[in-house]
């Protein structure tokens, strides 16, 4: 592992970023402590929505339209309806 004060990761940080990228590890020191380590990542790693199954959406919209047509929910009508609703 290589380490570095954070001055030096300023100075050498696209080198530290592709380094890590090829699997090196990196650690940035913050005094003596240690502060952070440089990992890559993948784009599966950084999905921020969970991935949810068809069927699933599919019964959530059957749901929703059930609790609508029991009076549970009402139609807005489009965003500026909705604004409107949620303000009023």
């Amino acid at each position: 592992m290589k380490t570095f004060t954070i001055s030096e990761a300023k100075a050498k940080l696209s080198a530290l970023v592709e380094a890590a990228e090829q699997g090196e590890q990196i650690l940035i020191m913050r005094g003596s402590k240690p502060a952070v380590t440089l990992t890559p990542v993948s784009e599966d790693e950084l999905s921020f929505w969970p991935a949810v199954p068809k069927a699933a959406l599919a019964d959530f919209d059957r749901e929703i339209e059930a609790d609508r047509r029991a009076g549970g929910l009402k139609l807005l009508g489009g965003s500026a309806a909705a604004a409107k609703a949620l303000r009023d």
